[in-house]
């Protein structure tokens, strides 16, 4: 299955070039065709755009023509976005970062994930050979941003949901002197604890806001890992709820 390239790069612990091509081969990075699924529970349908956060231009351009076309049907959207929106200082700012390498084990520059200028990959040598690029932001895939709205964890809310649950996050030397553009080596957090924050619990925020929307008709713009995570949860909160076959 198309996992979320965030998520599935750091759990296979790709480490060279032609691992990383391989790789992003797998998990479909270079298709240029966007699919949408429906789900229904008789009441709303959601349409779910499994979004990549990098891939080749035509795909961005196939996912604008999709948004385009359910935005005319009534639909609203509802964005992936992690981006805190508290006022932080500096100094909680550099800690949360620091939190957020440890807890999925992958560098983000403030690039993004390609970062074309030094030829790297979340930190890993890379040679762009097919013209991959950053996920562009949601107005130029079309997204009427005044209508639909960020339904997602701040990286700060998770942090803290994570702690509370499993403890604090403990930064060493090599933490703070590993720079965001180089391969972390520090140790990462346990992958069921990460994932319990990074993916269900983020699952289960998407559902239970869909499941108090007031709209009929919802788009979902999110990582194609959360879509099983998401229908999961819709499920236990209303049986009702099915995936149409595709047309």
């Amino acid at each position: 299955m198309k996992g979320k390239l965030l998520l599935l790069l750091s759990i296979t612990g790709l480490l060279c070039t032609s691992c990383l091509s391989i790789g992003l081969h797998m998990i479909g990075a270079y298709d240029k065709e966007a699919t949408v699924s429906h789900y229904t529970n008789g009441d709303k349908d959601v349409a779910y755009i499994p979004m990549k956060h990098i891939g080749p231009k035509e795909f961005y351009r196939n996912v604008k023509r999709k948004v385009d076309s359910l935005q005319a049907e009534g639909y609203i959207v509802y964005m992936e976005s992690v981006r805190v929106t508290d006022s932080l200082t500096p100094q909680q700012k550099d800690t949360l970062k620091w939190k957020i390498r440890k807890l999925t084990g992958i560098n983000i520059t403030s690039s993004g994930y390609i970062d074309t200028i030094n030829g790297t990959l979340m930190g890993y040598k890379f040679k762009n050979r097919k013209g991959l690029v950053n996920q562009p932001k949601y107005y130029a895939l079309g997204v009427d941003t005044i209508k639909g709205r960020i339904v997602d964890v701040p990286m700060n809310h998770l942090v803290r949901v994570y702690e509370n649950e499993y403890g604090p996050i403990i930064l060493n030397d090599c933490d703070y002197a590993s720079p965001f553009d180089t391969k972390y080596n520090c140790g990462k957090i346990n992958s069921n604890e990460s994932n319990a924050m990074i993916l269900d619990y983020r699952n289960s925020y998407l559902a239970g806001t869909i499941s108090d929307e007031r709209s009929k008709k919802i788009a979902v713009l999110y990582g194609a890992l959360h879509e099983s995570g998401m229908y999961k949860e819709l499920k236990m909160r209303d049986s009702a709820w099915v995936r149409k076959p595709r047309q």
